[in-house]
């Protein structure tokens, strides 16, 4: 009895934290899309967004959810972002190979000036 009410347990468990990840997914892919539209950007422009979301990340007080959108003008070029308190903030860019201090300045102003629309 006491092995059958573990097993309850765990099952209950790892069912609350996948449906939590997954509502959890949808509801921080709406709100990056509304971000970006908010930021001047439409759908078009967004080649891919890549949530990843980190429960250990949340036991340590640090993102819980990420965020990596990549646009279709740069497709190399990948815009991290995370939710924090309810919004969507901006935390780096990145690629492959690693850029230097002023490009990463540059193309986080390109994305502040709407610059990575389709033309």
């Amino acid at each position: 009895m006491k092995r059958k009410m573990i097993l309850f347990c765990l099952v209950l468990c790892l069912t609350a934290g996948m449906t939590y990840k997954a509502v959890g997914s949808i509801v921080v892919r709406s709100k990056t899309y509304a971000f970006l539209e908010e930021s001047g950007y439409t759908k078009a422009d967004i080649s891919d967004v890549e949530i990843k979301h980190s429960f250990l990340n949340k036991l340590l007080s640090y993102n819980e959810w990420r965020i990596f959108v990549t646009f279709q003008k740069e497709p190399d070029i990948v815009f991290a972002f995370t939710r924090r308190n309810g919004e969507i903030l901006r935390q780096g860019v990145s690629s492959t190979p690693m850029l230097e201090k002023d490009e990463i300045l540059a193309y986080k102003e390109m994305f502040d000036q709407g610059e990575l629309h389709i033309p």
